[in-house]
C-alpha cells in the first residue's frame, strides 16, 4: 500500500484563480492522498472552495480578520478520525501573530491509522522562544502512539542552530528526514531549507520538489509505502 503526500506553503494564494489552476494540475500530475498546506486563506463563513471539496479537511487558524481565516489546513482522501489544532504561545515580534499547526489521525485502507502533524513554525522571535515552541510541538507529538507518523511543513529553520534543534527533536520521536530530490529548488534562507518532511513506520519511495509559479515556496510531493509488520 502506498501513501502520497503534498506539502506546500501557498503564501495565502488559495482564493486566486491562478492557485486553483496550479493546484488542480499538480494533483493530476502528482495524485495525493493527503495535502498539508501552510498559509491557507479561506472564507471565515466555512464554505470550502470547490477544488478542496474532494477531501476531508482539518483547519487551524492563527489569524481571523475581514471575514477570512488564515492558518494551516490538512486535506485527506482518507477518513479523518480526529484532529487537534495548535497555536503557538508566543507572538511574532513586529507582527503580533501566533503560528499554527494541526495534528490529524487518518484511517488507512488496511485498517491501520496514520498521524500527521502539519506545522507552520514561529519565525520572528529569538532562538530561545523558537526552541520553546518546538518543544511544545514535541509534546504534542508525544501524544501520538500511531505506528505510522508524518511531520511536515514550513519550520522556518533558516539557521544551523534551528536546523539542529529540529533534527534533535524529530530523532526523539524516531522520525527520519525525507531526502529531497532536486533539493536546491526548496525554499531556503541563508542556504538553509525551511520546508521539511519527517516520517516513521513507513518506507520513503521519493520526495520530489516541484517548481511552481504561485508561491515563494515550492511544494514537496512525497510517496511512501507501508512496511510489512513484524510477525
Amino acid at each position: 500500500m502506498e501513501i502520497s503526500l503534498l506539502c506546500w506553503n501557498i503564501q495565502k494564494r488559495s482564493m486566486t484563480k491562478k492557485f486553483q489552476h496550479v493546484f488542480e494540475n499538480l494533483l493530476e500530475r502528482h495524485p495525493s492522498h493527503i495535502v498539508a498546506i501552510q498559509e491557507v486563506r479561506l472564507p471565515h463563513h466555512g464554505h470550502m472552495p470547490h477544488f478542496f471539496k474532494a477531501f476531508s479537511h482539518a483547519l487551524s487558524c492563527n489569524i481571523v480578520r475581514n471575514r477570512e481565516c488564515f492558518g494551516v489546513m490538512t486535506l485527506s482522501r482518507y477518513p479523518l478520525l480526529a484532529s487537534e489544532p495548535y497555536l503557538s504561545q508566543m507572538k511574532e515580534i513586529g507582527f503580533a501573530t501566533r503560528k499554527s499547526a494541526v495534528l490529524t489521525k487518518h484511517l488507512l485502507p488496511n485498517g491501520k491509522t496514520l498521524a500527521l502533524l502539519n506545522v507552520h513554525a514561529i519565525n520572528f522571535v529569538p532562538y530561545r522562544l523558537f526552541e520553546r515552541e518546538l518543544e511544545r510541538l514535541s509534546l504534542l507529538l508525544a501524544k501520538s502512539e500511531e505506528r505510522y507518523l508524518i511531520v511536515a511543513g514550513d519550520f522556518n529553520t533558516w539557521s544551523e542552530k534551528r536546523q539542529r534543534l529540529l533534527c534533535r527533536l524529530m530523532r526523539m520521536h524516531r522520525l527520519k528526514k525525507a531526502k529531497l530530490q532536486n533539493a536546491s529548488d526548496i525554499k531556503s534562507i541563508l542556504g538553509k531549507p525551511l520546508d521539511h518532511i519527517y516520517y516513521r513506520g513507513l518506507r520513503l519511495e521519493h520526495a520530489l520538489v516541484i517548481d511552481t509559479p504561485v508561491s515563494d515556496h515550492n511544494p514537496i510531493h512525497a510517496l511512501f509505502s507501508v512496511k510489512p509488520e513484524s510477525p
